[in-house]
């Protein structure tokens, strides 16, 4: 039989009683049970179908749980170090949620204003229903095999236990989405199964991590040869994706959640459930963690340990193996080596060496990367070069200059200042709310199509770099947390993040780790800090302050650097701030566009070797080297990239020539920076061109745009959220599963119940 009818049989024959259970509730259809049981039944016929379960997973994650919907409005600008681009009262519908709902005084006005269906997270909740259905008919049709406990028993990898793995495993993934957007839902196993209500989270997650584990043993590792003898790849789930994911799920198991107050917590064996809270309830809610949840670490030591010991291919680079290339760019990064695999493999079977699991993209198919996470674009939404990016995931200023080490090398690969005009030329992002390369600000720059080998240029969402899902580093990390938290002076924890961090480094010297941990107070607090800086702009951090209950924290220290640096900004005595690491954003700052294609023989730079060319600092930016091939216009001079001055700290040149608001021009020497700036500020010079360099830079507005959209950065930041009473951080389930539930489903946190 092939594959594509095994697929539709699956997806479309339903019971009538099937039908019930789950279109009135879930507004999913469910399979049928007699006809995964038949699929299941042979070898063959059911590696289609989990193939067909593969896809259904990989076009739920790419278009709501990794890509679009929930995580592109929520987890990818909602945190401390990542912001929104567009104004506050422009986007009030995303900027709700992502803010908590005001502190939750927004609910009403939400739900009256937009309805609980226009929320980003309603199709999210239904394509995750729609997975778990093929999971769970997967899983009750192997689990019905004359042999099943023959291969479970087994606890070694063979043909049926990895397919019945990578149904568990898809299922455990949806569960944990679910609970992190929605709170408690329906849980259900059983392929057919009627729905019952609403399930306690905590049901659900022992219920999903026992499953986990006893699958686990069953899997092959990504590489290992499999019962066909063909090695395994990272585009399905394996068994160190499943040990990572044991131990992800323990963790916000064992963390801070807001939790309703109409439901009774108990565990999966029935026993009332205690909590350690902070903060006074909010909405009916209440925001705490399960006093017993170091057993959930302990579990998750288990599972991150030997996920780290043996990760199969996954490997972790601390050095670069690309060395410098034939035009002489030097590369020596290995942390950017991961995104360019990423982008160079496109088209491709491969997978980034440090990946444990990518989900699969088609170029020409909808993709978000970069379009909502990377690099932005002003060109159009087809044939440009490249096409339209709108950039949702841009970044903190505070972030940006105040958190790096000015030695950290993945600064320049998660953040730059430069974006694309869509016609082959980089372009300066200015902080005036907006989306593309026209506004918004800093953005992410770890997914850029100008770094892709040949950029897809017929249309926007269709670059084909597949999702970063789970990668080594990021066990690494949680190993290291789960560690630290049942030691705090773990020796493995302290390896971890030594490994992690120096990587990020020239030296170890620079990486300075014991210093690193001082200034963050403990070393669990440095590992949390890490993992800001190892994955800034993929949408972990907000996820992360909400289980540790940092959030509170977290808000109030970049909202207080926010304040001060408004502040700075727009006094006429400063226009500038410097942050505590000592970097100056300045109000305005030098900029030029100009040819670096002739004198260097590229305009896509990389790692920078000479801090003082302003063309290749900040690195990892410019243009592809050749649209012109791909159907771009000739550029005149090659004038491609930006050259930039004064970024970090301010550049004073000893001369320059002012153009007045008359137009009128003289040439100044000995003119200090500060009086630059003001002049530019109060329209008495029009422009003012350094005589220094040769380049002909300009002073170019830069903070100045900070200060004229100040509330932006702080009065709009988490509006009044001060971590005194429950954060409301999730989305409603939608009107027709609730209507339709009779009662037994329902919204909790202040959510209409239609």
């Amino acid at each position: 039989m092939k594959k594509k009818l095994i697929y539709t049989l699956l997806t479309a024959c339903t019971l009538a009683t099937t039908i019930t259970s789950c279109k009135d509730f879930l507004e999913v259809s469910s399979p049928s049970v007699v006809d995964a049981a038949f699929v299941y039944k042979d070898l063959s016929t059911a590696e289609a179908a989990m193939a067909g379960l593969r896809d259904k997973w990989r076009e739920c994650s790419g278009s709501y749980v990794y890509g679009a919907g929930a995580f592109y409005a929520l987890d990818v600008p909602g945190s401390d170090i990542e912001r929104h681009p567009e104004s506050y009262s422009g986007q009030l519908q995303r900027h709700y949620p992502e803010g908590l709902y005001e502190n939750g005084t927004k609910i009403a006005t939400f739900c009256s204003t937009y309805s609980i269906d226009q929320a980003d997270g309603k199709n999210t909740y239904t394509a995750l229903y729609a997975v778990i259905m093929l999971a769970n008919n997967a899983i009750s049709a192997i689990e019905a095999h004359s042999d099943y406990k023959t291969i479970i028993d087994a606890k070694t990898p063979s043909a049926w236990g990895f397919l019945y793995g990578q149904a568990v495993a898809a299922r455990a993934q949806c569960y944990l989405d679910l609970t992190r957007y929605y709170g408690d839902v329906p849980y259900l196993t059983q392929g057919g199964q009627n729905v019952s209500g609403l399930t306690p989270r905590d049901v659900i997650y022992e219920g999903e991590i026992a499953k986990l584990k006893l699958v686990e043993p069953l899997m092959y590792r990504p590489g290992e040869i499999d019962s066909k003898g063909a090695a395994v790849g990272k585009g399905v789930f394996t068994r160190t994706f499943v040990q990572g994911l044991i131990g992800r799920m323990c963790l916000y198991a064992g963390g801070y959640a807001t939790r309703r107050n109409d439901m009774k917590y108990v565990d999966a064996a029935g026993n009332s459930l205690s909590f350690d809270k902070i903060g006074a309830d909010n909405n009916g809610s209440f925001y705490g963690r399960r006093q017993d949840f170091k057993k959930f670490y302990t579990i998750a030591q288990t599972y991150l340990d030997a996920a780290v010991a043996n990760s199969g291919s996954a490997i972790f680079h601390a050095t670069d193996t690309r060395g410098t290339d034939a035009l002489g760019r030097i590369y020596n990064n290995p942390y950017q080596l991961f995104f360019q695999q990423l982008g160079d493999n496109v088209g491709s079977t491969k997978n980034a060496d440090e990946s444990i699991y990518e989900i699969p993209m088609t170029r020409g198919v909808s993709n978000e990367r970069p379009y909502s996470s990377g690099r932005v674009s002003d060109g159009g939404s087809t044939n440009q070069y490249p096409c339209k990016g709108y950039g949702q995931a841009r970044i903190q200023p505070a972030y940006y200059y105040g958190w790096f080490d000015n030695n950290d090398m993945r600064r320049d690969v998660t953040v730059t200042v430069t974006g694309s005009n869509g016609k082959g030329v980089e372009k300066l992002i200015p902080f005036t709310p907006g989306s593309k390369a026209s506004g918004g600000g800093l953005c992410l720059n770890k997914f850029d199509e100008n770094r892709q080998a040949s950029p897809y240029t017929a249309s926007q969402r269709n670059s084909g770099i597949n999702a970063p899902f789970m990668r080594i580093s990021d066990i690494m990390l949680l190993d290291a947390e789960v560690n630290a938290v049942l030691d705090a002076n773990s020796t493995v924890a302290y390896n971890l993040l030594k490994k992690v961090h120096e990587r990020a480094f020239a030296s170890a010297a620079l990486a300075n780790v014991d210093g690193f941990i001082s200034a963050a107070g403990s070393l669990y607090k440095a590992i949390i800090k890490e993992r800001a800086l190892e994955f800034g702009g993929e949408g972990d951090r907000r996820n992360v302050l909400l289980r540790t209950g940092l959030i509170a924290e977290a808000v109030a220290q970049t909202r207080a650097t926010n304040t001060a640096m408004v502040s700075a900004l727009a006094d006429n005595n400063k226009l500038a701030y410097t942050f505590a690491n000592g970097n100056t954003i300045s109000a305005y700052i030098w900029t030029a566009t100009g040819d670096l294609k002739t004198a260097k023989g590229y305009r896509l730079t990389t790692q920078c070797p000479d801090e003082t060319n302003p063309y290749l600092f900040p690195g990892w930016r410019g243009q592809f080297d050749s649209w012109e091939t791909l159907g771009a216009a000739a550029i005149s001079g090659n004038k491609t990239n930006v050259a930039i001055k004064g970024l970090f700290s301010q550049w004073t040149p000893t001369k320059v020539k002012i153009t007045y608001a008359d137009n009128t021009t003289a040439t100044v020497s000995g003119m200090t920076f500060l009086t630059m700036m003001q002049k530019m500020k109060d329209g008495s010079a029009k422009s003012i061109v350094e005589q220094d360099s040769g380049l002909g830079m300009a002073l170019t507005a830069w903070g100045s745009q900070i200060a004229s959209n100040g509330t932006e950065f702080y009065q709009n930041f988490f509006p009044s959220f001060d971590g005194t009473i429950a954060p409301i951080y999730f989305y409603p389930i939608n009107s027709n599963t609730v209507n339709s539930s009779n009662g037994t489903i329902t919204n909790g946190y202040g959510f209409v119940q239609q």
